[in-house]
This record gives structure tokens, sequence and C-alpha cells, in this order.
């Protein structure tokens, strides 16, 4: 078997796997009454956006969009579709190894340049419609973004994957801020009109990127760091798909077994006046503050709506926006104390006594105040923007 042939079957094996994992969320009925009709409706407002942009574009300013598209640059590495069997089968054939990993990051350049196309395609009608802005433009544009994007890949694969929590987010401010800076320079490039800079970033941005994942291209020694950025990649789409289905049960992570938390190592008492509803927040607290998956899923829930209603033009809207993440808040407090509390051997026997209830509301009432406050203020101060720049 050749590599080529090695890397499209890899390749075919991975899309089945995809495959088979959105067959356990969607089945026919979602896909007649769901994706068919939102496919046939997104086709008619595309055609439509060539005829005349939607109103909400008018809110939309050419750089902020170019800040929206620094967000898309985020997620993803060049993958070299080896498998954990490798190291015994293909170690012996260093030549078939070496050329499946070659074209397997061939094969991630070009994804990447199609995804750029597409998003290109997409954008097209208000890019040159509303912006009045020229087809060269917008291929350069792109040009920027997809080299910036193979920076970041190349980037991300030179650092661990399995690095986690705060150490992680440390690590990658750094990048960030880097990104940003260049993703400014490509702004200020592509608004002066000259062609020089924009090839100079181009360039720079991809061959950074073939520098970076040189030893990756030439030799078969990175296999531990090939094998854990191709199962990462994989496991992402798996647990993005399982978190749609509310059908299937979520195993839970494995976590460090520590001799004590980080938090309340000694377990000390948070309310000095012992009550039953003390006693239902005090577990509460400790509990979800231990761990940090709820602390980000509450975090995630202000973000989305924050954003929601920074970028949702009129004020009803962004007041539908408000409600709807209100509600759906409420509901994964709920969902949490239940899982936390309700459903503990040892507490869900009191759950109908009147420290449980006054502790649930007290819980849901307190994560409540700071989501009202960020919708008021948002919106407060998106209307005193408009105020003193109407064109915003």
């Amino acid at each position: 078997m050749s590599s080529i042939r090695l890397l499209f079957h890899r390749i075919r094996e991975n899309w089945n796997y995809k495959y088979k994992i959105i067959k356990t969320v969607m089945d026919w009925t979602v896909l007649v009454y769901l994706v068919i009709p939102a496919a046939v409706v997104t086709v008619f407002i595309y055609r439509s956006w060539w005829i005349e942009p939607p109103a909400w574009i008018a809110s939309v300013p050419f750089p902020l969009l170019f800040a929206i598209y620094f967000f898309l640059l985020w997620g993803g590495y060049f993958k070299t579709f080896v498998r954990e069997a490798d190291i015994i089968f293909l170690r012996k054939n260093e030549k078939l190894m070496l050329g499946m990993k070659q074209g397997g990051i061939i094969v991630s350049y070009l994804a990447e340049v199609l995804s750029a196309a597409l998003l290109a395609v997409l954008i097209s009608p208000l890019w040159m419609i509303h912006y009045g802005l020229s087809m060269q433009h917008l291929i350069l544009f792109f040009g920027l973004w997809v080299s910036l994007k193979w920076l970041i890949m190349a980037v991300n694969g030179k650092l661990n994957v399995h690095v986690k929590g705060w150490r992680s987010l440390a690590r990658s401010i750094p990048v960030l801020i880097g990104a940003g800076i260049i993703w400014r320079v490509s702004y200020n490039a592509l608004q002066s009109g000259s062609l020089l800079p924009v090839f100079i970033i181009i360039i720079f941005n991809a061959a950074a990127s073939m520098l970076l994942l040189k030893k990756r291209f030439t030799s078969i020694h990175t296999f531990e760091q090939d094998l854990s950025i191709d199962e990462k990649d994989k496991n992402k789409y798996t647990e993005m798909i399982f978190g749609m289905s509310m059908d299937v049960e979520k195993l839970p992570k494995p976590k460090p077994v520590r001799k004590t938390p980080r938090l309340y190592s000694k377990s000390n008492r948070i309310f000095k006046n012992r009550t039953p509803k003390n006693g239902f927040l005090e577990l509460f607290i400790k509990a979800a503050t231990r761990d940090t998956e709820y602390i980000r899923g509450y975090l995630q829930i202000l973000g989305v709506t924050a954003a929601a209603i920074v970028f949702a033009p009129p004020i009803w809207l962004k007041i539908t926006i408000a409600a709807a993440g209100f509600f759906f808040l409420i509901v994964w407090i709920g969902s949490v104390w239940h899982k936390l509390i309700g459903s503990h051997p040892f507490t869900k026997k009191y759950s109908g006594e009147e420290g449980y209830i006054k502790g649930k509301n007290l819980v849901t009432t307190v994560l409540s105040i700071p989501f009202v406050i960020m919708c008021l203020c948002n919106v407060w101060i998106l209307l005193w923007i408009r105020s003193l720049f109407p064109f915003f």
C-alpha cells in the first residue's frame, strides 16, 4: 500500500467515524424536518443578500467585521492521521509513515484554504454590495485570514495538548496577543490599499507556519505529539455531538486524584449559623466551585448572551435574547442543583423540606443577579455608544 492510499483510507475512516457520531444525534426525522428546511431557507436568504443587503448589516462597521473573523481563527491543528498501532506496524516502514504524515499536513493546509473560500463566498454579497469593496480586496482579506490560521495551527502543534486549566490559559495569552498584533497589522495593510505589505504578511505567516512544522513534516520522531493532536481533534467533535444530545448519558471526565482539594482543603465551615438552608448552600458552594466545569458553564451562558445582545441590532431582539438567556440560566441552575444536591444519596431524601427549597431559591436568585446586571449594563452601554456615534 502506498502512502497516498493509506492517507485516503485514514481520511475516509475519519469521516465515517464522524458520520456515525452524528447519526446518534440526528436521525431521519431531524434531517427531514430541520436540516433540509434550514438549508433551503439559507439558500433563499443568501440569494436575497445579492439583491439587497439585510438591514442588520448597517449596524456592523467594517472594523467590527474584521474583529469577528479574528475569533474564527481559533481551533484546529495540522493532522497527520496517525493511529496508536502505527508505532508497532508503521515504524518498520518509515517511508510509508512519513509519506502519510506529509500528506496529512498538506491536506490540512488545503482544508483551511477550502474553509476560507467558503467563508469568502458567504460574505461576498455583503462585502461587495454593502461595503463597496472589490473582489481583489476579498481575496487578499481571506489570504491574510488563512495564512494567520496556518500560523496559529502550527504554533498549537508545538504546544503540549495535554496541558489543561490555568496553565493552558496562561500559555494561550501570548499566542492570543501575538495573533492580535499580526491581525491588526494586517488590517492596516489592507486598508492602505498597497499590495506589497499584504503579500509580505501572507508570506511571513505561511513561511513561519512551515518552519514550525518542519520537524513534524520531515521526521517520524514526533509520533507522540502527532497522536495526541489527532486524538484531541477526534474527541473534540465527539464531545460536541454528545453535548448536543440530551438522550445520551455523558461519561464523567477523568480527574487527577489529589490528597486535598485546592479549595476548602480543611473543609472549613462557610456559615457560622448552622441551619438546614445554610447546610445545603454550603454543600452546593463547595461542590460547584471545586469543579471548573460548572464555573465555565455559568460564564459561557453570560458570555454567549452578552455577545448575542451586542450583535443583535433591534432593541426588541436584544430584550428577547436576554429573556431567553435568563430562562436558560434558570433551567441550568436547577439542573446543576439537582445533580449536586437533589440526586445525591445523602441529600435527595430531604428534597421536600423547607431548608432544601429555600437553599435552591437563594442560589437561583444570587446567580441570576449578575446575569441581569450584565444584560442591563450591556444594553445601556450600547445605547450610550450609539448616542455618541450614530453610525455604529
